[in-house]
């Protein structure tokens, strides 16, 4: 790849726009060439990735470079919505990866294949990198409105564990949503958010636990009989531990495989010890809610008996 475009990459989290490259004195030309050469890549018109980037990334970072590229074409436009969380770096799950949102010098919404642009409002961007960004908070509850509620849980749980945004600032930027822009959608999912999720895969078990009816406490320790901790699992669910994905916690540096699995055995043994039944979910399961509604009802414990009174 021509040197100058190599550094722009560089700079620039590894995407640049054809714009850029002829302020370099790289003209479409050479931009072609390096397209066939396999050195770079085009996902949009005028938009360019480095290509090693772009074959080494998973679905999220391509993501994140298609959002890099295509807001490096629109100078002075503010990336929102699911795009700017994906530039601040949160989780993402059930978007739409071809589409980017930004604010711009538009009267009404706009979309423009693979585009949709939004007035500007009073919205004050900050910068991620050469990029300007809306806030966490905004981008998480706009992404309510268009991703809907689980995808704007799994990103706000990520933000409110990581410190990046309040629930005060959450509450305050649905109160700038108009009721007919969808301030209902909003708010139900800011409300259904927790600091406590540690992962994309606890956000949705829980929402599934909540649409289910499933009484559940988040990140509990277990204890032993003298009262120490023992074990945090992910869900207390109605005297179930139910655990996402098989994740082992508190694994040590260094320790084999072996290990791990004959360490989360005496877990679980402890864990069951306390009287509670151990359930694990994966991934397909989140799939069939009604499933695992079945088999964590099946596995609750059975009420203690009840001594008669004296008489």
């Amino acid at each position: 790849m021509d040197a100058r475009l190599r550094a722009l990459a560089g700079r620039q989290d590894g995407a640049f726009s054809s714009a850029q490259a002829a302020d370099l004195g790289v003209d479409h030309a050479e931009l072609r060439r390096a397209v066939r050469r396999g050195e770079l890549v085009r996902p949009r018109r005028a938009a360019y990735v480095d290509a090693v980037r772009w074959r080494e990334a998973d679905a999220d970072e391509r993501f994140r470079l298609l959002v890099r590229a295509v807001a490096h074409t629109r100078a002075g436009d503010v990336v929102s919505h699911h795009a700017a969380l994906a530039l601040h770096g949160l989780p993402l799950w059930g978007h739409d990866t071809e589409r980017v949102d930004l604010l711009t010098d538009v009267g009404q919404a706009v979309r423009r294949t693979g585009l949709h642009l939004h007035p500007r409002a009073a919205v004050r961007p900050v910068q991620v990198g050469a990029l300007a960004v809306v806030p966490v908070a905004r981008a998480v509850v706009r992404t309510a409105l268009t991703m809907g509620r689980d995808c704007a849980v799994v990103a706000g749980d990520a933000a409110l564990h990581a410190g990046l945004v309040t629930s005060e600032e959450l509450l305050a930027e649905v109160a700038r949503v108009s009721p007919h822009e969808g301030r209902g959608r909003a708010l139900e999912a800011v409300l259904r958010m927790d600091e406590a999720a540690e992962s994309v895969g606890e956000s949705r078990t829980r929402l599934i636990l909540q649409d289910l009816g499933l009484a559940h406490e988040s990140q509990v320790w277990i204890t032993d009989a003298a009262g120490n901790a023992v074990a945090r699992v992910d869900f207390l669910v109605e005297g179930v531990v139910l655990e996402f994905d098989g994740r082992v916690k508190y694994r040590a540096e260094g320790e084999d495989a072996g290990e791990i699995v004959w360490l989360e055995k005496r877990r679980e043994d402890v864990i069951r010890r306390r009287g509670h039944p151990v359930e694990r979910v994966i991934w397909d399961e989140l799939d069939r809610p009604g499933l695992l509604g079945a088999r964590i009802r099946a596995a609750r414990p059975a009420p203690s008996p009840q001594r008669p009174d004296a008489a």
